[in-house]
């Protein structure tokens, strides 16, 4: 009777278990045929933005947006509170955002914070960069300093951007958002939507492009731009594509080019939310202003944020492959590319609820790892699936 009863139970379980679904002691995996999805952590804040530590194959920097930054072990799933964080104004779609660590970190140990604060004036913000040591043996980070503040302080608890990259010779990039204010984007005395490109010690590299310029400030290295919220180097080219925000429609990936003006909002290719009317002229019509290498019409889903090229061996078939994810409306696109040329290949995550704020590749392990923006949301990884 015992051996009939555990039959009928077992086999009442294969029945009604999910079909792709397997339990790993942690989670559920699942699987599409091609490969599997896990949730490494799961109780998330507004996660916003993560870093593979070089040297440390499973270890990873995570931060949240009402001000926490932890160290993920993937291994392991677990992560650990770092104190010494610069203080945020986690207001509106402000708050701790993106984590870098310099190149060559194995040696000095630098990460780097965006984030939104508030300045002297009370409600008045800006996006902030700062960079510390981490001390991995006291979970803290140390000699913390301010390298850059995208002024003018606003109000306005939008738009921050704000994802930071660097380039082969250190020089690090930084998005900043317009701040709800359209028109500071083309005023080169403002800081608000640009790319900023600093020093790893926060000073102006001599190569920027109005550093002579006495109306123009000397971090700007490309205006125009809306609320760039994904960006990432190619591996080969060393150039430096980015993502951004449009209103109703017209979500870009560019690729930067010193001095360039991307267009918003004189040209665009997005219209007002209110009636869809036209904000500017399309981006063709306009020769001072530089095209976007792809953009989304309004029935195509966005708005993007996280960007990642993929370098790696776990999946062959996706090599040089570009991956940007979507927040309103939740999944991650994948993107074949041929030179500057992109091809919408795939979306992928699709139907789960997940608006997905950012997106990196391991080098340790080849795989694609995402973050989901909710008050409740999970490290994914997206790995082969063994069974394929």
């Amino acid at each position: 009777m015992y051996r009939l009863l555990t039959g009928l139970v077992f086999l009442w379980i294969m029945i009604f278990l999910p079909a792709g679904c397997t339990g790993n002691g942690h989670d559920n995996v699942q699987s599409n045929g091609h490969y599997q999805v896990d949730e490494i952590l799961t109780g998330l804040e507004h996660p916003w933005g993560i870093v593979f530590l070089p040297g440390e194959d499973s270890l990873a920097l995570l931060t949240e947006r009402p001000g926490r930054m932890s160290l993920v072990d993937i291994d392991q799933r677990t992560k650990t509170g770092i104190s010494g964080i610069p203080e945020v104004a986690a207001t509106g779609q402000g708050g701790l955002l993106d984590v870098a660590v310099h190149p060559e970190f194995e040696e000095n140990r630098l990460v780097y914070l965006s984030y939104a604060a508030e300045g002297d004036e009370t409600n008045r913000y800006a996006t902030h960069v700062a960079r510390g040591r981490i001390d991995m043996e006291n979970n803290r980070l140390a000699d913390v300093e301010v390298l850059l503040v995208a002024e003018p302080f606003s109000p306005s608890g939008a738009h921050f951007g704000s994802r930071l990259v660097f380039d082969a010779e250190n020089r690090l990039y930084v998005t900043s958002g317009d701040r709800r204010d359209r028109y500071s984007a083309q005023d080169l005395e403002k800081l608000h939507g640009k790319t900023l490109r600093i020093n790893d010690d926060g000073s102006i590299p001599p190569e920027n492009p109005f550093l002579d310029s006495e109306d123009a400030h000397p971090a700007i290295f490309s205006y125009g731009h809306r609320n760039a919220q994904g960006m990432a180097r190619h591996p080969e080219t060393g150039e430096i594509w980015q993502n951004e925000h449009g209103e109703y429609g017209g979500d870009e990936i560019n690729i930067l080019e010193r001095g360039a003006n991307f267009g918003w909002p004189v040209a665009t290719y997005s219209r007002e939310y209110t009636d869809q009317s036209d904000i500017g002229v399309l981006p063709p019509d306009d020769p001072e202003t530089v095209n976007p290498v792809y953009y989304w019409a309004e029935s195509d889903g966005s708005p993007p944020s996280g960007m990642a090229f993929y370098r790696g061996e776990a999946f062959e078939d996706w090599e040089g492959d570009l991956f940007s994810g979507a927040l309103r409306d939740q999944y991650l696109a994948r993107f074949e590319l041929n030179g500057r040329e992109l091809f919408k290949a795939e979306r992928l995550l699709e139907n789960r609820g997940w608006r997905i704020r950012d997106v990196r590749v391991n080098p340790a392990d080849g795989f694609i790892y995402i973050l989901v923006d909710n008050p409740d949301a999970p490290l994914v990884r997206i790995s082969p699936d063994p069974g394929a």
